[in-house]
C-alpha cells in the first residue's frame, strides 16, 4: 500500500504543477493586459481536477484549498466577486500554499500554515455560493469560517523492503562505479593504438616474407662466394633442406598467428567499444537527476524571503524536469539560492514602490532550467528595478577598480561584470540575506570550478537576468588537445566552437586588437601561450598558416593561436584539487598515452572579461625574457616532471628537466644560468639527498637554492633534507602548487 501511495504521490506531483502553472499563466495575462478576459471556466475546471486528484492521494489540506479555490472562481464567474488585484492576490497565495503543502508531503520540511489563506478563500467562495463541500471538511468550514490548519503528513520514504524497484546503495560505492566507468573509454582508445602496432607488425612480416621468398632458392641451390672469390659455405644437402623447411613452417605459422591476433583484436575492440560505450552511457544516466532534486523548494524559499521583507513576489519555476549530473546540480544549489535571494532582496521593490513606478504590486522572480547542446543553462530573472549603473560605476571608482573617466565611458557589460568582484556591493546596508558583497564572488568561483560561466545583464523591460552555464556532466569529457611550445594542453570541446587554420595575413591587424571575421562577427585573436604567461616570442606574422581554436564562453568568442592542433578524444579529468594545481586556471590533468599528464585548461579563465586587453599577436623576441629565472627540475617520474614543468612555464619560468641526480650534476656543469633546483628524493643512480650533498659541497653551486619535493613525509627524512642544506621540503601527498610557487618566489 505504501508503494502504491508513493507512486500516486509522484503522479500527483506532476499533475498539480501543470494545473498551478496554467492558473498562474492566466493571472499573469490579466495583469499584463487588464482588458484580457481569462477563461474562467478552464480555471474552474483545473481547480476541480486538482481537488479530485488531492482526494485520491489522501491530501485533505490540498483538497480543502482546491475546493475553496473552485468556489472562489464560481463566485468570480457569477460576478459576485470581482477579479481584481485583491482577488488575484488571494488566488496566488492559495496556489503557493498548495505547492508548499505538496512539497512538504512529498519531501518533508517545515509545517505549512494554511489557515489565513483558507479563511480568505472561504470568504470569497462563500459569498457566491460554492460547489458541494468536501465531506471531510469540518462543520466550521461549511458555516463559512476557516477551519484550523492541519499539519500535512509527509509521505513515508520507500526502502528496499517496500519496493523491489528501489534499492539503497552507498554513495561512495556509486562514485567508485562512476570512476571505473569513466576510466573505460580512455583505455578503449588506448587499445586502438594497438591496431596500428599490429598493422605495422603485419607489414613488417610481409616484407620479411618477400625477402625469404627471394633468398630461399639461392640457399637451397648451395654455395656462395664472397667478394674475393673464395668459396662460401654450402647450404645444400638433406639436413640443411630439413632445417630450412622447419624454419619456413614456423615462419608461416608465426604469420598466421599474427593475422589471427589482428583479426581477434579487431573483433574484441569492436565489442569493447560497443559495450564499453553503452556501459558508460548507462552509468552516466545513473548520475543524471532532474533539477527538481535540488531546486524543488526554490519557489517556497523565494516566497518566504519576500514575505519576511514585506514584499509581494510570485515565484515562476520552470524546467525542473531538466536532467543533469547529480554532482553538478548539488554544487549549483547554493549559487542559485544566493542569486535568487539577491533578486528578492536587491532587485525587487516594495509593493508601494512598484505601484508608484507604474508596475503591478506583485513582482515575479523566474527560475528556468534548460539544456543547450551539452550544457546546462540556469536563468534567474526578476522584473525589479534592474542594475544601478551609476551606483556600480561610483563604487568601482571608490574601490579603485576603474578610473573616473573610465567609469563614465565603460560599456555596460564591463560594469556589470564588476559585480562579481569580491566585496563588491551597491546595497546601502547588509542583512541576513545579502549585501556583504561576497555572495556573487563565491557564485562565480563555484561556477568557474564547474567549467562554466555566469553573467549578469539588464532585463529588457526592467529587471535583471543572471545566466549560469555549466557542462551537463563532469564524469568524462571530450577534450581537444593542442600543442603550445613544448607542452600538450587540453581544452573541453564543449567550449570549442571550431578549429581552423588561416594564413596570418588574412587577419585584420589595423584594429585595437587583431581579429578574424567569422559568421559576420569580428572575433579577437590572441596567442594561447601569451594568455598562460609562457616565455618566448609570439608568431612573427610572416604569412604562415596559424592554427586557431575558436573558444566560446559566456556568450563571447576568442580565437586562440596554438602551435598545433592535436587529437580529440574522451578522457577522464583528474580534478585540480587532487593534483594541487590552480583551479582558477586549470580544471585538472589527464594522462596521455605515454603516461605523462596534460593540463586541462579552464575555458572561463581563458575568455577575456569585458574591457580586458589581450596580448598582442606579434611580439619581437624580448632579450629580457632570456634573463627570467631558470629552474632545474629533477625527477624520475615523467608525470611529475611534465606537471611541474607545465606549472612553472605557465608562470614565466624557464625549465630544464633531468631524470635523476647524476644527470642533474652533469647538466649543472654545462649550464651557467640555473637559478634554482627542484628535486625528488627517491631516484635511480643518484637520489635527491646525494644530489643535495653534491650541489652544496661544490663551491660553484653551494649558493644555489634547492627545494625537495618528495613522497617521504616522515620527520626524520624532513630533518635530514634540511640538515643537508635543502631550502624547502614539500611533501607530494600534500602538494600545493601555490606553496611551491610561493617558495620559489621567496628563494629567488
Amino acid at each position: 500500500m505504501n508503494d502504491i501511495r508513493t507512486r500516486l504521490l509522484a503522479a500527483f506531483d506532476l499533475e498539480h504543477k501543470e494545473h498551478l502553472a496554467a492558473i498562474r499563466e492566466s493571472l499573469r495575462a490579466v495583469e499584463k493586459d487588464p482588458a484580457h478576459h481569462p477563461d474562467l471556466v478552464e480555471i474552474h475546471r483545473r481547480a476541480h481536477s486538482l481537488k479530485g486528484a488531492a482526494r485520491a492521494v489522501d491530501l485533505p489540506e490540498v483538497e480543502r484549498l482546491s475546493h475553496w479555490l473552485e468556489a472562489a472562481f464560481i463566485a468570480i464567474q457569477r460576478g459576485t466577486v470581482p477579479f481584481d488585484a485583491a482577488a488575484r492576490d488571494v488566488v496566488r497565495r492559495a496556489l503557493d500554499a498548495i505547492e508548499d503543502v505538496v512539497a512538504w508531503a512529498t519531501r518533508g520540511g517545515g509545517e505549512v500554515d494554511i489557515a489565513e489563506v483558507l479563511a480568505e478563500l472561504t470568504r470569497m467562495g462563500g459569498e457566491g455560493g460554492g460547489p458541494e463541500p468536501v465531506q471531510r471538511r469540518p462543520a466550521a468550514a461549511e458555516a463559512g469560517t476557516a477551519p484550523p490548519a492541519a499539519a500535512p503528513r509527509p509521505a513515508r520514504s520507500v526502502d528496499g523492503r517496500e519496493s523491489a524497484a528501489l534499492v539503497r546503495i552507498r554513495s561512495a560505492g556509486l562514485e567508485r562505479l562512476f570512476t571505473a566507468a569513466a576510466g573505460l573509454l580512455p583505455e578503449i582508445e588506448n587499445q586502438s593504438a594497438l591496431v596500428a602496432e599490429l598493422r605495422e607488425l603485419r607489414s613488417e612480416w610481409r616484407a620479411l616474407e618477400r625477402s625469404w621468398h627471394a633468398m630461399r632458392p639461392r640457399l637451397l641451390r648451395g654455395g656462395s662466394h664472397d667478394a674475393t672469390g673464395a668459396a662460401g659455405i654450402s647450404f645444400a644437402g638433406d639436413e640443411t633442406a630439413l632445417r630450412l623447411s622447419s624454419f619456413e613452417r614456423r615462419f608461416r605459422a608465426l604469420g598466421a598467428s599474427l593475422d589471427a591476433a589482428h583479426r581477434a583484436h579487431d573483433r574484441h575492440l569492436w565489442s569493447l567499444r560497443r559495450w564499453g560505450s553503452g556501459f558508460q552511457d548507462e552509468v552516466r544516466q545513473l548520475r543524471m537527476l532532474p533539477a527538481e532534486s535540488q531546486f524543488s523548494n526554490l519557489g517556497r524559499m523565494i516566497r518566504d524571503i519576500s514575505r519576511a521583507q514585506g514584499k509581494e513576489v510570485e515565484a515562476d519555476i520552470r524546467g525542473l524536469e531538466t536532467q543533469a549530473d547529480r554532482v553538478v546540480l548539488q554544487r549549483l544549489k547554493d549559487p542559485v539560492l544566493h542569486i535568487a535571494r539577491n533578486a528578492v532582496s536587491h532587485g525587487v521593490e516594495t509593493p508601494q514602490e512598484r505601484v508608484v513606478a507604474g508596475k503591478r504590486a506583485a513582482a515575479t522572480v523566474r527560475f528556468e532550467a534548460s539544456v543547450v547542446g551539452r550544457r546546462l543553462v540556469l536563468r534567474v530573472e526578476d522584473d525589479g528595478r534592474g542594475p544601478n549603473r551609476e551606483a556600480i560605476a561610483r563604487h568601482a571608482v571608490e574601490r579603485g577598480l576603474l578610473g573616473a573617466d573610465e567609469a563614465e565611458s565603460a560599456p555596460e557589460e564591463r560594469l556589470l561584470d564588476l559585480i562579481f568582484e569580491p566585496g563588491f556591493s551597491t546595497a546601502p546596508t547588509a542583512n541576513e540575506y545579502a549585501g556583504r558583497g561576497m555572495g556573487l564572488a563565491i557564485v562565480r568561483r563555484e561556477v568557474t570550478r564547474l567549467q562554466g560561466s555566469v553573467t549578469l545583464a539588464a532585463r529588457e523591460g526592467g529587471g535583471t537576468v543572471v545566466t549560469v552555464e555549466v557542462p551537463l556532466s563532469l564524469l568524462s569529457q571530450r577534450l581537444a588537445f593542442v600543442a603550445v611550445q613544448d607542452d600538450i594542453l587540453a581544452i573541453p570541446s564543449n567550449d570549442v566552437a571550431r578549429v581552423l587554420r588561416v594564413p596570418a595575413d588574412t587577419l585584420f591587424t589595423d584594429l585595437a586588437a587583431p581579429t578574424i571575421r567569422l559568421e559576420e562577427e569580428d572575433v579577437p585573436v590572441t596567442p594561447l601561450a601569451a594568455l598562460l604567461g609562457y616565455d618566448g616570442a609570439m608568431p612573427q606574422g610572416n604569412g604562415a598558416p596559424l592554427a586557431l581554436v575558436i573558444l566560446r564562453t559566456a556568450g563571447r568568442r576568442v580565437a586562440l593561436v596554438v602551435d598545433a592542433l592535436m587529437a580529440t578524444r574522451d578522457s577522464v579529468v583528474t580534478p585540480a584539487e587532487e593534483v594541487g594545481i590552480d583551479a582558477a586556471r586549470f580544471l585538472g590533468t589527464v594522462l596521455m598515452d605515454d603516461g605523462s599528464p596534460a593540463l586541462v585548461l579552464n575555458p572561463a579563465a581563458l575568455s577575456p572579461r569585458p574591457g580586458m586587453a589581450l596580448p598582442p599577436l606579434v611580439r619581437p623576441v624580448d632579450e629580457s625574457a632570456r634573463r627570467r629565472p631558470h629552474i632545474l627540475v629533477v625527477d624520475d617520474s615523467i608525470t611529475t616532471r611534465t606537471l611541474e614543468k607545465s606549472i612553472l612555464e605557465a608562470h614565466g619560468y624557464r625549465v630544464t628537466l633531468c631524470v635523476d641526480g647524476r644527470e642533474a650534476v652533469e647538466t649543472l656543469g654545462e649550464l651557467e644560468d640555473v637559478n634554482l633546483i627542484i628535486s625528488d628524493v627517491e631516484m635511480p643512480r643518484m637520489d635527491g639527498f646525494a644530489l643535495l650533498q653534491a650541489v652544496k659541497g661544490n663551491p660553484m653551486t653551494s649558493d644555489l637554492p634547492v627545494i625537495l619535493v618528495t613522497s617521504r613525509a616522515s620527520d626524520e627524512d624532513r630533518e635530514r633534507g634540511l640538515d643537508l642544506g635543502a631550502d624547502a621540503y614539500i611533501v607530494k601527498t600534500r602538494f600545493d602548487q601555490n606553496e611551491l610557487l610561493a617558495g620559489i618566489r621567496r628563494l629567488l
